[in-house]
């Protein structure tokens, strides 16, 4: 006789069953503005989304960008999608995908990234994605990295492969937030390795070095010097946002 499997059977039909229920007497709603989500949406309506102030190509943010990387050449080019507001919608985004365990957020977010990768000559013919590493206490502490899920929906849209090992923070720093550039600078000295059994994977490389967001660079560039030493051809950043 055969034997119904609840996890292959009875499981999805029971949440068929509860799904529409559930949305009956909980209705998902926008958890920024609070309108009602249609059957499409995820957390975040379209309105909100739409909201975010985008970056483009050559614009005056760009070029801000751009010129965080233009002191000793680690970094070939850099992108971020949107512009960085304090205590705007896309920060409380980015608050509860590093502390609340958003991690969907950061797929989203990615995802985001991902498109524009596409439709950029450069970008697009990247070998790798790296996300920025935690230090392993962080990671312990906070039990996930918030980049690697970014580069988990880059690599979904892009099919660019993800390398979420590869980097590593070899010492605890403390937060950037609070530091001006050249106390970041100094914080960021010396901070990323690559293990002995990944260097191989880097020579004559392009890699994708990917964060949540970019405000002086002296993160990226830290990383892009680490891996620098081990042949890559060229290091891209790619950001969410830039902090203008």
């Amino acid at each position: 006789m055969k034997v119904i499997s609840f996890q292959t059977v009875i499981k999805p039909l029971l949440r068929s069953i509860l799904q529409p229920i559930k949305e009956f007497l909980y209705p998902p709603f926008c958890f920024l503005c609070d309108v009602r989500l249609q059957e499409n949406e995820s957390r975040v309506c379209t309105k909100c989304w739409s909201s975010f102030p985008r970056i483009e190509k050559g614009d005056v943010i760009d070029t801000d960008l751009k010129s965080k990387f233009s002191g000793d050449g680690a970094v070939d080019d850099c992108l971020s999608v949107y512009l960085f507001e304090k205590d705007g919608k896309l920060q409380e985004i980015i608050h509860h995908l590093k502390y609340s365990g958003m991690t969907a957020m950061g797929i989203r977010l990615g995802e985001e990234i991902g498109r524009v990768i596409r439709e950029d000559l450069n970008f697009r013919k990247g070998d790798m994605v790296i996300p920025i590493p935690l230090h392993r206490l962080k990671q312990r502490e906070r039990g996930y990295n918030q980049s690697e899920f970014i580069c988990k929906g880059i690599a979904s849209v892009t099919s660019i492969p993800l390398f979420p090992r590869l980097l590593t923070r070899a010492k605890y720093t403390q937060t950037q937030t609070q530091l001006d550039l050249n106390q970041r600078k100094e914080n960021m000295e010396s901070a990323f390795a690559v293990s002995e059994k990944s260097r191989k994977l880097l020579q004559g490389k392009k890699v994708i070095l990917v964060d949540d967001v970019i405000t002086t660079g002296s993160t990226i560039n830290s990383c892009a010097q680490e891996l620098r030493k081990f042949g890559v051809e060229s290091v891209l950043a790619a950001s969410v946002a830039h902090a203008y």
